[in-house]
């Protein structure tokens, strides 16, 4: 269980590199979908697949990196009935 949890706090710190540098890689990579490891970019790429699987290629499976798109992030919907579409606009 101590091997989750390190993997949990690996995850959290590459999230948090990530963000950090959020800001200079919207200047060449927007869009595009950035694999991090070890606390700073270890490529980039077109799909998310292509970045998980390069991912998998360098640091196994057991490895421990992040996968995210370069883009700002607004607020997070956490309605359930915004998210599937249930909502109505009747008075």
């Amino acid at each position: 269980m101590t091997t989750s949890k390190n993997s949990q706090s690996a995850i959290e710190a590459e999230q948090a590199a990530f963000d950090s540098q959020l800001d200079e890689l919207m200047k060449e990579h927007a869009g595009q979908f950035a694999l991090f490891h070890a606390g700073k970019p270890a490529g980039f790429f077109q799909t998310f697949e292509q970045a998980y699987r390069g991912g998998l290629e360098r640091f196994g499976v057991d490895g421990v990196f992040l996968v995210s798109e370069v883009r700002k992030r607004g607020p997070e919907v956490s309605s359930i009935s915004w998210l599937t579409g249930a909502m109505s606009g009747e008075a």
